[in-house]
């Protein structure tokens, strides 16, 4: 009599197939979200690893005698690491559906994951739009454009690029009122040489292109050669005591329009696919879903 008590486990199962069933299901669940855990905090130590190497190690980031912080390489990798959580997130959310137990937690999942891809979708398509099309990215290049006076003797000094090498300088366009020479010189080569107008000469980094013209404006491209201070030295050869003005033409960080705009673009392609795919699963539960 007191035999007919003890249950085997195996016999418990075969009587509750469903609750046996439904408490296997809930430890994967558990499993799956505690894996899915581990695996973003590991991703985010990489990320914190990555920037202080791309930042501080290759980029040659520098806190004196001027802040120099290059994010832009960063800001690629962390893209990159972003897209593959998002794919990753794709996995475990159809695991989470499969293992749920019910089917108002599968519309319910599926619901939440359709609403959270169309807001990447929507916002990424906007970020990538800025960084794409020629039309609008011009328009923000243009909003840090500026112009200067070029006195002689009082050179202006400016930086190839801004602290977070988000925006560089790609070129500057000089005018003045009659023919003058004009020498682009590192900061390092200017202060060697302070005032001597021969050896700015011979130094220039615009070894062609250094005498204005003034029916046409002087542009001078300047070099890819990471974070550095320019001086722009005016030498009037007629000592007429004339000066000119210098304008700053500025463009986004290759690396934005071209690999980040790319990785953009994967993101909004991945999104509206996992949206493709998860319509139908979210359908399929909804007429049997206690949620609406």
């Amino acid at each position: 009599m007191i035999a007919k008590l003890f249950i085997s486990t195996q016999s418990f199962l075969q009587a509750m197939p469903a609750s046996g069933k439904v408490l296997e299901d809930s430890i994967r669940l558990s499993h799956i979200r505690s894996i899915k855990l581990t695996l973003y905090v590991v991703q985010a130590v990489m990320l914190i690893a990555l920037a202080i190497l791309l930042i501080v190690v290759l980029g040659g980031a520098t806190v004196k005698p001027t802040l120099y912080l290059p994010l832009n390489s960063f800001i690629a990798v962390m893209v990159l690491l972003t897209l593959l959580l998002c794919l990753e997130s794709f996995f475990f959310r159809i695991l989470e559906i499969k293992f749920a137990r019910s089917s108002s937690a599968r519309h319910l999942m599926a619901k939440n994951s359709i609403k959270r891809s169309l807001m990447i979708v929507v916002f990424t398509g906007i970020v990538a739009l800025f960084l794409v099309v020629p039309s609008i990215r011009g328009a923000i290049e243009n909003t840090g454009t500026s112009t200067v006076d070029v006195p002689r003797g009082n050179p202006p000094a400016f930086y190839s690029s801004d602290p977070f090498a988000l925006v560089s300088v790609r070129s500057i366009t000089v005018n003045a009122p009659k023919e003058v020479n004009v020498y682009l010189l590192e900061d390092k080569v200017y202060n060697q040489y302070l005032g001597n107008l021969s050896a700015y000469f011979f130094y220039r980094l615009n070894t062609k292109d250094y005498v204005v013209d003034p029916s046409a404006p002087l542009t001078i491209s300047i070099p890819e050669s990471g974070f550095v201070k320019y001086h722009l030295v005016l030498h009037d050869l007629a000592d007429t005591g004339i000066s000119a003005t210098m304008t700053i033409n500025k463009e986004m960080s290759p690396t934005f329009t071209g690999i980040v705009s790319l990785l953009l673009i994967a993101f909004v392609v991945t999104n509206i696919a996992w949206v493709a795919y998860l319509t139908p699963i979210e359908r399929k539960y909804s007429v049997s879903s206690i949620y609406r």
